[in-house]
């Protein structure tokens, strides 16, 4: 599974989310896994929902959590986390463009099923709510409950 899954335009938003978060860059794992000293590893993947609308009304509450309900917690069955954030990123035209976000955690194994659910989530995200775009990154943690 690829550490950054970034086009350009997502990449700058990524960017601006990070220095708005003030989060720090993560390093990937080699291909031969992670060495935990405590814990396990699994594979995490954030992924940061735009709330804009060309034409529209922001993505509401509401509809966020049906999409949630509907399309997210069918594939992810044994639990996520949701936070707002708010980001901003440059298009190619030099406009800065700033706005509510959504960025969803799921935990998981790593496999070719899981990471194809999240790219399902991905596409009717951008299908329902008319977007160009929703940011992936994939890390391997250490994880502990």
């Amino acid at each position: 599974m690829p550490c950054l899954n970034l086009p350009a335009v997502a990449s700058r938003l990524l960017l601006g989310l990070t220095l708005t978060l003030g989060l720090g860059a993560t390093a990937c794992g080699d291909d031969d896994g992670v060495s935990c000293t405590m814990g396990s590893p699994q594979y995490q993947t954030d992924l940061y929902f735009g709330r804009n609308r060309v034409g529209g009304e922001p993505v509401s509450e509401a509809e966020f959590q049906a999409f949630v309900d509907t399309v997210v917690t069918p594939r992810f069955q044994d639990g996520l986390t949701v936070y707002d954030a708010y980001g901003q990123y440059q298009l190619e035209s030099g406009e800065v463009v700033q706005e509510r976000t959504k960025v969803m955690v799921l935990l998981h194994d790593g496999s070719a099923a899981r990471s194809a659910d999240v790219d399902t989530i991905r596409e009717e995200y951008k299908r329902q709510f008319h977007q160009e775009s929703v940011l992936r990154i994939d890390s391997q943690p250490c994880v502990a409950f």
